[in-house]
């Protein structure tokens, strides 16, 4: 009751600021310039004017999903300095480079590791290091709302949680890139759900059980939980500010989320997408932040989590212009029973409850083949993982976060830092990203601390350790 009541008064304050804040607006309107509202020529805007190569590729999802998947295939100055032809042909052809994949958060795009810019996001910072950067878009965000056969009205466009991102979403995309770079595999970096899916794709699930990419149909060894991502795919994997084990958060609208049951809630009131940044929603976002920058992220702020200490404010504007990009409710209240999670160390598959005879007519039963959803089988994974995390960050708290490492396993993480005074949004937005951060995931990415020991508890730098590492 004091989580429902304390998002009630949330949303009534904000609502009561929104209603003051209207009146600037309209006085303020005919000064502040007209967003560009097509998605990708928005994004194109981050990249292009700044002399990095852009490419476009849509892929296909097995259930039916077109996804919107980024590349840079090469940094600046790779053309500035290419005097020799020698040289130039080498610049961005296959398998010359290594692969690395950044997979965004929850209500995110590939624009997160854009936005602050080159020498600063961590995309360009890849680029610029040598790497072949792919940056992909999981369905239902701004730049993957197509499919093959449905509409976005279309309340069945929107049955999915991360769950379908991990079986389908990741291995498309990494299978694409893979493909069409010519690499045998890739490194990886995620950020809050991106680490999530990348961690159910690599685990598969445990017991009977069969995550949704698995049908009955299948072999008795698929069915008993091979990964959508097999081994060997993914050589070693950044994990910032990772989200798997949800138990002790303290993000009071996913606490009220899962205090009032929001799939059940949202579905009564006919709404299946949460929070779109459709047209007319970043119309009013932007001129919003304008007018009134901390209101306008307010929201985002009180989910996730930022400190403005290591903020740019006069960026707000810009990140509100991309983030929220919009998800399902359904993923959303798969994030809320993760909160309820009777076992607070286990991840688990999104439970459609035991009801067959439900309006949607999926259950536990029909989905899964079980009573109870699989968990994700986490002592599964291999892969080499680097652990970033925040002293405040209020999704990826530190209980949460011993039970990840304990469910991972011996040696797995071979890297472990903790930032003081990060948040959540810290990881994409500081402005001590580069120098606090990304200096030490170029380091780990490229192999450097191989010759270190496990579960290195580094310092607050590692300035200028990694920039040319990789090439």
């Amino acid at each position: 009751m004091f989580h429902c009541l304390s998002l009630f008064f949330y949303v009534l304050v904000l609502a009561l600021s929104l209603t003051s804040a209207a009146r600037d607006i309209a006085t303020k309107a005919a000064t502040i310039p007209r967003l560009e509202t097509d998605p990708l020529t928005k994004l194109a805007e981050l990249v292009v004017p700044y002399g990095y190569p852009l490419d476009v590729h849509n892929v296909e999802t097995e259930d039916g999903f077109i996804l919107t998947l980024l590349r840079i295939p090469h940094g600046r100055a790779d053309v500035e300095a290419a005097s020799s032809a020698k040289l130039r042909r080498s610049v961005g052809t296959a398998a010359s480079r290594p692969v690395i994949f950044l997979q965004h958060g929850l209500l995110d795009s590939a624009a997160g590791f854009l936005v602050n810019g080159p020498g600063r996001s961590l995309a360009f910072l890849l680029a610029d290091a040598g790497y072949d950067v792919w940056l992909g878009n999981v369905r239902g965000n701004t730049l993957s709302r197509s499919h093959a056969f449905l509409d976005a009205s279309d309340a069945r466009f929107w049955q999915w949680s991360y769950d379908e991102m991990a079986a389908y979403d990741l291995p498309a995309m990494m299978q694409y890139a893979l493909r069409t770079s010519g690499a045998p595999s890739l490194r990886y970096v995620g950020h809050s759900q991106g680490t999530t899916v990348l961690l159910a794709a690599l685990a598969g699930p445990t017991g009977e059980g069969r995550v949704p990419s698995q049908r009955a149909s299948d072999s008795d060894a698929v069915a008993k939980g091979a990964p959508a991502v097999p081994a060997g795919v993914v050589e070693r994997a950044v994990l910032l500010a990772p989200v798997a084990v949800a138990k002790h958060i303290s993000s009071v609208p996913l606490l009220a989320m899962a205090a009032m049951g929001t799939d059940d809630m949202f579905t009564l009131m006919g709404l299946h997408e949460f929070l779109p940044s459709q047209e007319l929603v970043a119309q009013l976002e932007g001129r919003l932040c304008v007018v009134q920058p901390y209101l306008c992220v307010s929201f985002l702020a009180a989910l996730c989590g930022y400190n403005p200490s290591n903020l740019d404010i006069t960026r707000l504007p810009l990140y509100l212009g991309y983030t929220p990009a919009g998800t399902s409710v359904q993923n959303m209240a798969h994030w809320a029973q993760a909160v309820r999670a009777r076992a607070p160390n286990s991840m688990r598959c999104f439970d459609f409850g035991v009801n067959c005879a439900s309006f949607s007519g999926r259950c536990n039963q029909r989905m899964y083949g079980t009573i109870e959803p699989p968990r994700y089988n986490l002592t599964a994974i291999t892969t080499p993982l680097a652990v970033f995390t925040g002293t405040h960050d209020r999704l990826s708290t530190p209980l949460d976060l011993e039970y990840l490492r304990e469910s991972l396993g011996p040696g797995v993480v071979k890297l472990s830092k903790n930032l003081e005074a990060y948040e959540h949004l810290d990881f994409i937005w500081g402005i001590d990203a580069k120098e606090l951060l990304y200096d030490d995931v170029l380091r780990f990415l490229s192999g450097d601390d191989d010759d270190d020991d496990d579960d290195d508890d580094m310092g607050s730098t590692a300035a200028n350790r990694g920039s040319s590492a990789a090439l």
